[in-house]
This record gives C-alpha cells, sequence and structure tokens, in this order.
C-alpha cells in the first residue's frame, strides 16, 4: 500500500511540472509581448500595412522619426501618419518634431518637388494655402497622368507625389513652433520673381 501512496504522490509532482512546463512554454511570449517588450509600438505597426519600418531618436524637446512606407499601400498620408503620431506621443510622452520618410525621388518628381517648394515655403510662412493648391494643381496638368497632393495636418504638411510606380513623399512642419530642421526659412529679399 505505501508503494501505491508514494506513486500517487509521484504522479501529482509529474502532474505539477508538466503543467507548469506547458504553461510558461505556452504563456512565455504571450508574457514577454504583455510585460517585458522593449518595444510596445511595435505591435501597433504590425497593425498598418503601409509602415514596414520605424525608428525614434530624442532630440531636443522632442523626437525625430524616420519610417519607410510601402508605397503601394500608401492612399492618404496624413490618415497614415497621423494615428502613429498620437500612438507615439501616447506611449513616448513626448511630441514628434521631425518625421523622414526614406525614399529617393525619380528625377521627374525631384523636379516637380523643387517647383513646388517655393510656393509650400510661401504657404508656410503667410498662412495662404490657395497659392499652394494653385500651384500644386498646375504642376499634375503638366505632368499628366499623376497623383499629386498636399495635406494639411495640424502640425504638418504631408506632400504626396506619385505619378506611374514613382512615388515621393515629404513630411514637412507646418508652423514655425516645430523646429524640425526640414525646411530652412530664408528670409524674403526683393521683389516678386
Amino acid at each position: 500500500m505505501s508503494r501505491k501512496y508514494w506513486s500517487l504522490r509521484r504522479i501529482m509532482v509529474v502532474i505539477i511540472v508538466f503543467a507548469l512546463t506547458t504553461g510558461l512554454l505556452f504563456g512565455g511570449r504571450f508574457l514577454y509581448e504583455k510585460f517585458f517588450q522593449r518595444h510596445p509600438l511595435q505591435k501597433w505597426v504590425r497593425t498598418n500595412p503601409a509602415i514596414t519600418s520605424y525608428e525614434l531618436m530624442e532630440q531636443g524637446a522632442g523626437l525625430r522619426l524616420e519610417l519607410e512606407l510601402e508605397s503601394a499601400q500608401v492612399e492618404n498620408l496624413q490618415e497614415i501618419l497621423e494615428p502613429f503620431l498620437r500612438e507615439v506621443l501616447v506611449r513616448k510622452e513626448q511630441p514628434v518634431t521631425e518625421i523622414l520618410i526614406a525614399n529617393e525621388p525619380s528625377p521627374e518628381l525631384a523636379e516637380v518637388y523643387y517647383k513646388l517648394s517655393f510656393a509650400l515655403e510661401e504657404a508656410k510662412m503667410t498662412g495662404e494655402y490657395n497659392t499652394l493648391y494653385e500651384v500644386l494643381q498646375d504642376l499634375q496638368r503638366e505632368a499628366g497622368e499623376a497623383d499629386f497632393r498636399i495635406y494639411l495636418g495640424a502640425d504638418f504638411l504631408y506632400v504626396q507625389l506619385k505619378k506611374g510606380n514613382e512615388n515621393y513623399f515629404r513630411v514637412l512642419p507646418r508652423n514655425e513652433g516645430v523646429q524640425s530642421g526640414l525646411a530652412v526659412t530664408v528670409s524674403p529679399k526683393g521683389g516678386k520673381g
């Protein structure tokens, strides 16, 4: 009879060890993601197919965000980035003051952005965006089959240039209060021209 008692005790120990081991194996990943994950924004980014990778760096009073986008997934740059910027603000408790998107424009889109940059700077300085819209429409007419857009956010201007398979994205601070170093402020001299 004592042999049965010892055997039952041993079985109970084995069952408890098995349950603990199984729980740790299957629950370890959940616990890691829930409590020990070093990059809590990764989970949020995985839900957005347009953002392929990102990196946040502290700079002055805010954060610099560098990211890569899947251009085929980008229909509206502002709708993709602003929820992410809010999530960064909640998680890191610091605003993003500079956004750099890793992409190289084609020579044609680089020329379009160059022509557009003057109207962008003027709109930022004066707060008048009608001229910017007219310049953007003229550039789109000149380009033909193209989709050029600028979205006006609270803190940033989201420039989205698409022509054929080529894309170029740029995010500029809208207000002078957001110091990002993306746009150089030039003092206006002389007249029109």
